[in-house]
């Protein structure tokens, strides 16, 4: 700004002296001209010649000044701004401007510092010299906390990031009104309970590829293992190659692999309950190849089922017949924000899906157990279609289920098939959420009024997604029976927490 005004004034100055000199110019010529007039008539060219000259002097004096009058309003517009910018930066407190200017450079400094120290305690000379030992040995410990994780809460966490331990606890609590049907004698039914509660135990060892999670089902006072399983997910793969094996849902009903902490209503459809194969001891091998366009499970199972009474398995697989799963799903549009392959899926769109997602499974599930713990020495084959959509706090899902028994010996194969549909939509995002479902069941197709059907509507609300919500939901229930149909209304308020 001062280079600038210093430029303007010696332009003012320069033009200033030019008009001076031309002034003295003029004047010079004016009295040669009085003087020239008393010497000869003849010599009037001469003077119109000059006459003429000083004119166009003039003339040029004229535009000159013009110029210096612009220049002169020019240089006057940058006074002006130069004055408005000197009080606008004195309106600002200049101790404000120094704190300012003092936290930017403090933080730079801070985040300089910070990586010179996590530099050297992170090399072995530091780590020898504070006492902390070698990477793999007496190693250091991280804690940290785990807001938004689905079961933990709380972490540790080796520094070279090989070990980890997660905990958390989940639990629900339950009111329950049955209105039952006075035509079959049964009394109406108010409860409150424990609906789940779980401890949870997870992380990774030996590697960041390697990982283990515990359940123990803390919800009667029975206390078993609920869950016990590792699964490898090599880094190379990119989650297109995983195996699993312990103890854990068989991967083939997708409402079952839905969490009971994450599920739309409080409770699973009667269909998929029915149709469902627990869990079990087995390998299961997976992935979400093409991007997370697809999905894949190849499993075997011993195939007797949950029977919490022997989950440390004690007791034998006598008859050397096992469960085999295949299981493939296609996603048209990418993968489920809120589908985890080794934890289930979430059946609500919390996620809020900007894009739509949709899904399209089948899975077919082959039992040839001879003491199964439900049916004795029968051979059992399941099969089942699903469909899903997922959009901006919209959720669709949808399956259809068909079962065969084939007793080995002498009997009758009984066909049993299902279904449910069911929909949710957060009226208020990722806060208010409205659902609804329908489902069928019929036990035995060659059985006449034996259909069972299902219609229930609800409301949630959640606090902190699925770590703190609250569920209601009424429910009606019809039995078909040979004489006159069985009804059941059920209402339930459900509070749920994870910490």
């Amino acid at each position: 700004m001062r280079s600038k005004g210093f430029c303007y004034g010696l332009s003012l100055a320069i033009a200033f002296c030019a008009v001076y000199a031309d002034n003295v110019a003029q004047n010079a010529r004016a009295q040669d001209v009085v003087q020239s007039q008393g010497t000869s008539e003849g010599g009037m060219d001469d003077l119109k010649r000059q006459l003429k000259q000083m004119e166009e002097a003039f003339l040029v004096q004229q535009k000159m000044m013009k110029q210096m009058e612009a220049m002169a309003l020019s240089q006057q517009e940058q006074i002006k701004e130069l004055k408005n910018h000197i009080e606008s930066i004195s309106e600002r407190p200049v101790a404000v401007a120094k704190e300012e200017i003092k936290k930017e450079v403090k933080q730079e400094m801070k985040q300089e510092v910070h990586q010179e120290v996590g530099n050297y305690l992170a090399s072995n000379e530091a780590r020898e010299k504070l006492g902390l030992g070698l990477p793999g040995k007496n190693e250091p410990v991280n804690g940290y906390y785990l807001p938004d994780k689905a079961k933990a809460s709380i972490g540790f966490q080796t520094r070279d990031g090989k070990y980890s331990l997660n905990v958390g606890f989940r639990f629900q609590t339950r009111f329950t009104y049955k209105d039952k049907d006075e035509d079959f004698d049964e009394g109406d039914i108010t409860d409150i309970d424990v609906r789940r509660a779980r401890l949870c135990f997870g992380g990774n060892i030996y590697s960041k590829d390697l990982f283990y999670n515990v359940e123990i089902d803390a919800d009667s006072f029975d206390v078993n293992l609920r869950d016990y399983y590792i699964w490898w997910t090599p880094a190379a793969a990119e989650e297109a190659l995983s195996i699993k094996g312990g103890y854990f849902k068989v991967p083939a009903n997708r409402q079952w692999n839905s969490s009971g902490f994450s599920l739309l209503l409080q409770d699973r459809s009667i269909a998929s309950d029915n149709f469902k194969q627990d869990r079990d001891y087995g390998l299961d091998i997976f992935g979400k190849p093409f991007d997370g366009h697809m999905e894949y499970h190849a499993a075997v199972f011993r195939g007797a089922g949950q029977n919490p009474s022997k989950a440390f398995g004690r007791d034998e697989n006598v008859d050397n017949e096992l469960m085999y799963v295949l299981t493939a799903r296609y996603y048209p549009f990418g993968w489920y924000q809120s589908y985890n392959l080794a934890t289930g899926w979430d059946e609500t769109d919390l996620k809020y899906e900007e894009q739509l997602k949709a899904v399209i499974g089948a899975s077919f599930v082959y039992n040839a157990k001879e003491k199964d713990k439900k049916l004795d020495d029968t051979n059992s084959a399941i099969g089942n279609v699903d469909l899903g959509m997922r959009y901006r706090g919209f959720t669709w899902d949808s399956e259809y289920y068909i079962r065969e028994n084939d007793p080995e010996g002498d009997g009758d194969t009984i066909t049993s098939d299902g279904f449910y549909t069911q929909a949710g939509y957060f009226v208020l995002p990722k806060k208010l959420e409205l659902a609804a479902r329908y489902s069928v069941l019929d036990p035995n197709e060659d059985v006449r009024d034996d259909v069972q059907t299902e219609y229930t509507v609800g409301i949630n609300y959640y606090f902190r997604g699925h770590r703190q919500q609250i569920q209601a939901d009424v429910g009606h229930f019809v039995t078909e029976t040979t004489e006159t149909d069985k009804n059941e209304n059920r209402i339930r308020l459900q509070y749920q927490m994870i910490f």
